[in-house]
C-alpha cells in the first residue's frame, strides 16, 4: 500500500536567482513556512471566508513561537530570519494593535535568463491550464450506473491538464518545490469539484470586482446609508446575501439610517445572524419581529416627558418647607438635632466680624 507524505517545499529560485544568495537556508525554510500558509488563506478567501482577507490583500498571522517549535530553532532567530525575508521584499508585516502581526507574502523574483543554473535537471517553472469539465451531476450518475466492473474505483473528481517544461536537455523532473509561487495565487489553486457547493463562487468570477455583481438596492442602500463600498465589504455583502436573501440584507441597511453606526458591516453581519437564529426567513419576518418586541420597549427621552427640568424658587421654598414639616412629624428628634445645628450656623455667622473697607486716599 502506498503511503504518501505530505512535504514543505523551497522554491528553487531562493536557490538559483543571485538576488537571494545572501538569504540564510533556514530564513528559505521560514518563507516555505509562510507560503503554505498564505496557500491556506487564499483557499479560505476564494471560499467566501474572508477573515484573512483586508485592504492590502491575503494575508497570514503565524507567531514566531510557532514558527521556531516547527524549524526547531529559537523565536530569537525566527525574528531575525524574519527581518531578512523582510529586506529582500519576499515578506511585509504589519502589527495589528493587541492581536499581534499580520504577515504578507509576496512571490519569489524568478531566476533570470542568463544565469547559469546549479541545479538545471529541476523544472524551476511549472504551466497550469484549468480545465473545466461539462459533466452535470446527472450525467455523472448515468456514466456510474452503466459502469458493470463495480469493484473499481471511479475518479469523478475535477482534473487540471498540466503542460510541463523541462530543461534544454530533455530531462523531465517534478516535485513541489518546483511549483511558482505564483501559482498559489486565486489562478493557481486547483479545484476540488468534491468540495464545492453550488453556491460558491466560481473561478471565472475571481478576477471581477465583486462590487458590481451586487444587486442594485443594496448597493444603492449601501451608499446611502454608510457611504462607499470596498471589495472586502462587497465580499462580505455576498456572504450574507448567500446566508439569507437580499430583501433581508436591504432591510437591515435601510433601517439603520440615522443610528450611529461605527462598523456597518459587523451591524449587518449581527443582525442577519440574529434574524437566522430567531428563524427569520424573510424581511417581514423581521420588521414583524421589531414591531412586537423592540417598537414599544423605549423609553422616552427627557425631551417627550411632561415633567418640568427646573423648578422655580417659590416651588423649591415650598418643597423644602413641606419635607420640614414631614420630618418634624415623623422624626421628631432628628429634626430638632437639624434645627438646633441650623441654629448654631446662622449665629456663627452674625459673629463672623466684618472687615473694614477703606477707599483709596484714606
Amino acid at each position: 500500500m502506498l503511503n504518501n507524505k505530505a512535504f514543505l517545499g523551497i522554491n528553487l529560485d531562493l536557490l538559483e536567482n543571485p538576488k537571494y544568495k545572501n538569504l540564510d537556508s533556514r530564513a528559505m525554510m521560514l518563507y516555505a513556512l509562510y507560503a503554505d500558509r498564505y496557500s491556506a488563506s487564499m483557499n479560505n478567501a476564494r471560499l467566501g471566508n474572508t477573515a484573512f482577507v483586508d485592504d492590502m490583500g491575503v494575508f497570514i498571522r503565524f507567531t514566531n513561537e510557532l514558527a521556531a517549535k516547527v524549524l526547531h530553532t529559537t523565536a530569537k532567530m525566527i525574528s531575525k530570519f524574519r527581518k531578512q525575508l523582510e529586506s529582500e521584499n519576499l515578506i511585509k508585516i504589519v502589527r495589528e494593535g493587541l492581536k499581534g502581526y499580520k504577515i504578507y507574502v509576496y512571490p519569489v523574483q524568478q531566476t533570470p535568463s542568463n544565469v547559469e543554473l546549479i541545479l538545471p535537471w529541476k523544472n524551476h517553472t511549472i504551466t497550469v491550464q484549468k480545465v473545466t469539465s461539462d459533466w452535470t451531476i446527472l450525467s455523472k450518475i448515468e456514466f456510474c450506473k452503466n459502469l458493470k466492473l463495480s469493484t473499481q474505483n471511479v475518479d469523478m473528481t475535477v482534473k487540471s491538464q498540466r503542460d510541463y517544461t523541462c530543461d534544454q536537455k530533455g530531462n523531465t523532473s517534478l516535485s513541489h518545490s518546483s511549483l511558482s509561487h505564483v501559482f498559489l495565487n486565486n489562478n493557481g489553486l486547483d479545484d476540488n469539484a468534491h468540495a464545492r457547493e453550488e453556491n460558491e463562487i466560481q473561478p471565472s468570477q475571481l478576477n471581477k470586482n465583486p462590487y458590481h455583481s451586487l444587486p442594485e438596492k443594496i448597493k444603492s442602500s449601501f451608499v446611502d446609508v454608510f457611504g462607499f463600498i470596498t471589495k472586502p465589504m462587497a465580499i462580505e455583502l455576498h456572504s450574507l446575501i448567500s446566508q439569507s436573501n437580499e430583501d433581508m440584507v436591504n432591510y437591515v441597511i435601510t433601517s439603520s439610517k440615522g443610528h450611529k453606526i461605527t462598523n456597518a458591516i459587523a451591524y449587518i453581519k449581527a443582525a442577519i445572524t440574529n434574524a437566522l437564529k430567531r428563524g427569520d426567513k424573510c424581511a417581514q419576518d423581521m420588521i414583524n419581529f421589531y414591531n412586537n418586541n423592540v417598537k414599544n420597549t423605549f423609553i422616552p427621552s427627557k425631551k417627550t416627558c411632561n415633567s418640568k427640568r427646573y423648578m422655580s424658587e417659590e416651588e423649591a421654598n415650598a418643597a423644602i418647607t413641606k419635607d420640614e414639616e414631614e420630618m418634624r412629624k415623623n422624626e421628631p428628634e432628628f429634626y430638632a438635632k437639624i434645627m438646633r445645628i441650623k441654629q448654631r450656623s446662622i449665629e456663627k455667622a452674625k459673629r463672623k466680624p466684618a472687615i473694614p473697607i477703606y477707599k483709596l486716599g484714606q
